[in-house]
């Protein structure tokens, strides 16, 4: 499910920068092409309600590194402004989601967009659950 949500980031920052910038869900510290994002979740969290529904927290940083040397600050917030933007809603897996907790901040040369995605899911009716056990033998070495 982190997948769905890294991917759906990377089509919709896609679809608003286009081939002009790269996007990155691997680190690639060494070989990075500029303008470029890289995409992370932070800590997701999964909380059972039930035993077929599931809460999802979806925290992300998206970093942001920019190829214009001469003016970094301010075209990078204004990147800045245009992610914000543009991942408001978010289609993951056919759900439309709102991000929460949206802000983003320019350190050492790199701008930071961080956001959270919360949303429910379903487990799969064909998924197996496991049958009761009557009796658990318990034997110490």
């Amino acid at each position: 499910m982190v997948n769905s949500v890294l991917n759906s980031i990377s089509k919709a920052l896609y679809a608003t920068f286009g081939d002009t910038h790269h996007y990155y869900v691997e680190d690639v510290e060494q070989r990075a092409a500029f303008p470029c994002f890289t995409l992370n979740a932070l800590n997701p969290l999964v909380r059972s309600v039930n035993r077929k529904d599931y809460y999802r927290t979806v925290p992300c940083v998206i970093h942001y590194f920019s190829d214009d040397k001469t003016n970094t600050r301010k075209h990078s917030l204004d990147v800045g402004e245009k992610v914000l933007e543009c991942l408001e809603y978010l289609n993951i897996d056919g759900h439309l989601v709102r991000a929460e907790n949206m802000s983003y901040n320019f350190v050492d040369d790199v701008l930071q967009v961080f956001l959270t995605y919360r949303f429910w899911t379903e487990k799969p009716e064909d998924l197996p659950i496991m049958e009761e056990v009557d009796s658990i033998e318990f034997r110490p070495n």
